[in-house]
């Protein structure tokens, strides 16, 4: 901000100053020692960003151009103010040339700038920058370059001052085929813009006037040049970020209207018939070259928008069709689940039901039911499980939430018969009543039937250790809690066709019909549930397993051989580490 701030208070004190002195012998000397002051800061700034650092600023070839611009303009203001025997005729163009050098350092620095293998996806744009400089062209002839000869002293001063054309002319073609092409968007990026455009118009007003013997007005151009340097110096201080291009046509309408303005402008103007016939032929070749690319790429685009359309098309009416499908699959789920299923809103208002429902409930459920059912349908956040009794019946009940709507699915099995044969279960000796785990009867004619169907097995003898510290410490119900936990653990990974049952005391057993590489994952995952603390009553206890493994049929053929031989593993590891397992 204090940086605009000083820019435009050295223009609203320099110029109302020209005004007022306006005088064809004052005016030129105000104006060319101001712009020689701020050419010394740029020059000084040049210097310090640029060339002093180390190691060498990668555009440190900017800053050669501006030093060299001011000891062009040094070289001027010394020899303007010699008498005319210390001042010949060449001495300006010698002292041009450092001008010169400027302009061409300056187009090679932002011709690096140019992402020239771009050209072949890109070629519209790189046309409209080539339409663009040759208005330019065409403009600084007809203003500036067929008075040269005249204006040119000596041959020698001529031929510099043409190749001084020349490099500006270099400079504003990469200029504008960096601006079509990408020049646009960052504020840094405008920068360059800015001080590019304003150092071409300074210069194009300068020796538009400056040819006609007008120095007085050519002037007024003078300050703008510290202004132009000092933007090329903040553009390019940091390096500058890549140039990042957009594939859309960048205003494709300023080459329309600049053909417009120079046609206009070339036809008021005299101008000599072959240079008129020249330029409009090139014109017209470059907007007619344009158009034929434009028409390609228009094609390209609707042939490639067909086959985006097409496409879209296709996977719509296969997302449909797969839509349709699960809508129909999920109707059929739920009308010919043979279990009922229920809809209910968030309050617990039935709202539909499943043909089964229907067989099973009528159309209202009992009120016991849908007392049930309202008090966990309000709180519940996710899926879950629970038993739900309807007078004799119990059923085993699964709430299933739909995500962003107001109402939950009801799943109901009547499990009355199953809790029935388990309690006969027990009720013959089966059964561990405390943990209701299976009981040694019960798991050894299971296995004994087992063994006789399967090729390979494990049996785990498992025996919890620090269990009688918890029993005397925290006392017999909190004993009888981890008793309970640990047959919970135990099932929790167990297949339909795997058992765990209790022996008696702190042992249990495990058989397992897997592979040796799948037990041991199955004991690993054991051994970290019950190293799980067991939380009771407030108080955080822990047991860690011994256990013991014999294989099947490799330790034994019978369920009494391979209990011996699990027992005998689990020993061997209580004994030497605990907390682990062993096979036979």
């Amino acid at each position: 901000m204090t940086r605009t701030y000083a820019i435009s208070l050295y223009l609203l004190v320099l110029y109302p100053v020209l005004f007022l002195t306006f005088n064809p012998s004052v005016t030129p000397i105000i104006a060319g020692v101001s712009t020689l002051i701020g050419l010394s800061y740029c020059a000084w700034s040049a210097y310090g960003h640029f060339l002093k650092p180390r190691p060498h600023h990668p555009y440190r070839l900017i800053g050669h151009a501006i030093l060299l611009f001011w000891l062009g303009i040094v070289l001027n203001v010394v020899l303007a103010l010699l008498p005319s025997r210390f001042h010949p005729v060449w001495s300006d163009a010698l002292a041009n040339v450092t001008l010169t050098l400027f302009l061409l350092l300056t187009a090679l620095t932002l011709a690096r700038l140019i992402v020239w293998s771009s050209f072949r996806q890109k070629r519209l744009l790189y046309l409209d920058g080539f339409i663009l400089f040759g208005m330019s062209l065409v403009f600084g002839y007809v203003m500036i370059l067929q008075y040269v000869p005249d204006f040119a002293r000596t041959t020698v001063e001529l031929i510099a001052m043409t190749i001084y054309a020349l490099c500006f002319m270099a400079l504003i073609l990469f200029f504008m085929i960096l601006y079509t092409t990408g020049l646009r968007g960052a504020p840094q990026h405008r920068i360059l813009i800015q001080a590019v455009a304003l150092f071409c118009f300074t210069n194009f007003g300068y020796y538009t006037f400056l040819i006609r013997d007008q120095l007085d007005i050519a002037a007024f151009f003078l300050p703008l040049y510290p202004l132009s340097l000092f933007g090329l110096i903040r553009y390019f201080r940091q390096v500058p970020p890549s140039i990042t291009y957009i594939y859309t046509l960048s205003r494709p309408y300023l080459p329309y209207v600049s053909l417009v303005l120079l046609l206009v402008w070339i036809s008021f103007f005299k101008v000599p018939n072959i240079v008129y016939v020249l330029a409009i032929t090139l014109l017209f070749s470059l907007f007619l070259i344009r158009q034929y690319f434009s028409e390609r790429l228009n094609q390209q685009l609707l042939e490639e928008h067909e086959v985006v359309q097409l496409d879209l098309a296709k996977r719509v009416k296969e997302k449909t069709a797969l839509l349709e499908l699960r809508k129909e699959e999920y109707r059929r789920l739920f009308l010919d689940h043979p279990e009922p299923i229920l809809q209910v809103n968030r309050t617990g208002t039935l709202q539909t039901m499943n043909p089964a429902a229907i067989r099973r409930f009528g159309r209202q459920l009992s009120e016991r039911l849908s007392h049930q059912l309202r008090q966990e349908v309000v709180r519940l956040e996710t899926s879950r499980k629970l038993l739900l009794q309807d007078d004799s019946l119990t059923y085993d009940t699964t709430l299933i939430p739909v995500p962003d709507q107001d109402y939950v699915y009801v799943l109901l099995a009547d499990i009355t018969e199953t809790l029935e044969q388990q309690q006969w279960l027990e009720g013959l000796g089966y059964h561990d009543v405390l943990t209701r785990l299976p009981n040694r009867r019960y798991f050894e004619n299971f296995l004994q039937e087992r063994l006789t169907q399967i090729t390979a097995g494990s049996l785990l003898f498992i025996d919890l250790d620090g269990f009688k510290q918890i029993n005397d410490s925290y006392g017999h119900d909190a004993g009888d809690y981890v008793l309970q936990e640990t047959a919970n653990r135990l099932r929790l990974h167990l297949r339909n066709d795997e058992v765990a049952a209790r022996l008696g005391g702190d042992e249990f057993i495990v058989f397992l019909p897997r592979s040796k590489a799948d037990t041991i994952l199955y004991t690993e995952e054991l051994i970290a549930q019950l190293n799980q603390p067991f939380l009771f009553n407030d108080s955080a206890m822990s047991v860690t397993p011994s256990i013991g493994i014999a294989r099947y049929p490799d330790d034994g053929a019978t369920t009494s051989l391979l209990l011996i031989r699990a027992d005998e593993a689990m020993y061997s590891v209580k004994q030497h580490e605990k907390n682990a397992y062993r096979f036979k």
